[in-house]
């Protein structure tokens, strides 16, 4: 008897690469008939039952896929070895909550009082999405201190360009002073 749960992969997709191994470590702990079926849509034969996979549930051509051919349930792109257990099971998985965009200030046209509000709502921001914030993000205090510093440099950058000139003299007037 086949096995009613098909992978799908596709030669060159690294995330089906990534979650080979899950299915390999899973697969040795099921008995033949229960074994997941690792079917690469390059071929013919398994790109015929993912034509008609992806017709049957109405999906995008995505690999990895996973199809459970015995209740019709799918699971779709990149998922890690507990996931696909939870699917196996048919236990519902928690899909990943997106976070809410970052406040935005316009540093060109901000008063003090437009920064304080911004701060305020970044906080509110880092406490609401502190369950779901990727490692790569940086913390809140880095954040604001990069925006006041870009704030700060745009408030008393010279606008003109008699101050502008009239800048570059007393910077240079004052490395003269040290030089001399």
């Amino acid at each position: 008897m086949a096995s009613p749960i098909y992978f799908f992969t596709r030669s060159g997709c690294v995330w089906c690469q990534k979650m080979k191994p899950s299915i390999d470590e899973i697969n040795k702990t099921l008995n033949d008939e229960q074994k997941i079926k690792i079917c690469s849509i390059d071929e013919e034969k398994s790109k015929v039952i993912y034509d008609s996979v992806i017709r049957m549930n109405k999906l995008q051509n995505i690999v990895p896929l996973m199809y459970n051919s015995n209740i019709g349930t799918t699971l779709l792109g990149y998922k890690d070895k507990k996931d696909i257990q939870k699917f196996l099971r048919a236990e519902p998985i928690s899909t990943k909550v997106p976070l809410t965009p970052l406040p935005h200030l316009d540093i060109e046209n901000s008063s003090g009082k437009d920064l304080d509000n911004w701060k305020k709502s970044v906080i509110l921001w880092y406490k609401e999405n502190d369950k779901h914030l990727p490692t790569n993000v940086i913390d809140k205090e880095k954040m604001i201190d990069m925006v006041y510093n870009q704030w700060m440099a745009h408030r008393t950058k010279p606008t003109t360009v008699e101050s502008r000139l009239y800048a570059l003299e007393t910077k240079i007037d004052q490395i003269m002073k040290k030089i001399s």
